[in-house]
C-alpha cells in the first residue's frame, strides 16, 4: 500500500533530509511540500508548492494525506524578535498540527527539541513546550515528537551555539556511546531517518517521543525495510 506525505520545512536541516528519503522511498506515491520559496528539486512524485504558510487554512486539500512531516524551525537571529521566532516554531507547527486533524491525516511527525519544556524560564525551551502541548491537546491519531539535542550537519544559517557545541561533543562522546544519553548531538540525516522509519516501521497511533537512541533505532529500521524491497 503506497502513502501520500506532505512536509513542511523542506529547506532546513532535517526538511531536506526528509524530503530526499521521502522521494527515495516506493512507499510513497506522492510528496507535496509546501514552502515559502521555490525549490531547485525536479521529481516526478514531487509537488512543490509555494504558498503564503500564514494562510495555510486554505490548503486543507493538500493535508488530505497519510503522513505528515512537520520541520519547521527558526533562530532568534533570523526571526528578528521572540514575537516571530514564536509565530514560526509555535504558531506556525500548530497551524499545521490542527489542518492535519481536520484532514483526517493518520500520522503527524513533528520537530521539536529536547530541552522543550512549556514552563521553562528559558524562551526557546518554553515555545517548544508550549508547541508541543498544543499538539498534544489536538489528539491526533499519531503524534511524533522528534527531540534532538544539538544538530549536526550543514546549515544554509550558521549556528555559533551548535558549533561550538559539536565540538565539544565531538571530544566527548566516544566516553558516552554506551549510554543512551539524549543529550549527545545527532546528524540531521539521522533525525530524518528516525522519522521517516517512525512513520513506516512505527506504530499507527499513540504519543511518542523521539530521542537520541531512538533515531538510531528507527534509522536502522529504515535501512533494513529498504534493504529488504531492494
Amino acid at each position: 500500500m503506497t502513502r501520500k506525505a506532505l512536509l513542511l520545512g523542506a529547506t532546513g536541516l532535517v526538511g531536506r533530509a526528509c524530503l530526499k528519503l521521502l522521494l527515495d522511498n516506493d512507499q510513497y506515491e506522492r510528496v507535496t511540500v509546501l514552502s515559502r520559496r521555490d525549490g531547485d528539486i525536479q521529481h516526478p512524485k514531487l509537488d512543490w508548492q509555494v504558498v503564503d504558510l500564514d494562510n495555510m487554512e486554505g490548503c486543507l486539500p493538500q493535508f488530505k494525506v497519510d503522513d505528515v512531516f512537520c520541520c519547521l524551525g527558526s533562530t532568534m537571529k533570523k526571526a528578528g524578535s521572540r514575537q516571530a521566532f514564536r509565530h514560526v516554531d509555535h504558531d506556525l507547527v500548530v497551524l499545521a498540527g490542527q489542518m492535519a486533524k481536520r484532514a483526517g491525516v493518520q500520522r503527524f511527525l513533528v520537530v521539536s527539541a529536547i530541552n522543550a519544556n512549556s514552563r521553562s524560564p528559558f524562551f526557546y525551551s518554553r515555545v517548544k513546550g508550549q508547541m508541543e502541548r498544543a499538539l498534544k491537546q489536538l489528539e491526533l491519531p499519531l503524534l511524533v515528537l522528534a527531540q534532538p539535542s544539538l544538530l549536526r550537519g550543514d546549515r544554509e544559517d550558521k549556528r555559533p551555539a551548535e558549533d561550538w557545541g559539536n565540538l565539544l561533543n565531538r571530544i566527548v562522546e566516544p566516553l558516552t556511546r554506551w549510554t543512551d544519553a539524549h543529550w549527545l548531538p545527532v546528524d540531521g540525516n539521522k533525525v530524518a531517518e528516525g522519522m521517516v522509519g517512525m512513520a513506516l516501521e512505527g506504530p499507527d497511533s499513540g504519543l511518542y517521543q523521539l530521542r537520541y537512541r531512538d533515531f538510531l533505532v528507527y534509522s536502522g529500521k529504515l535501512h533494513e525495510s529498504h534493504a529488504k524491497s531492494a
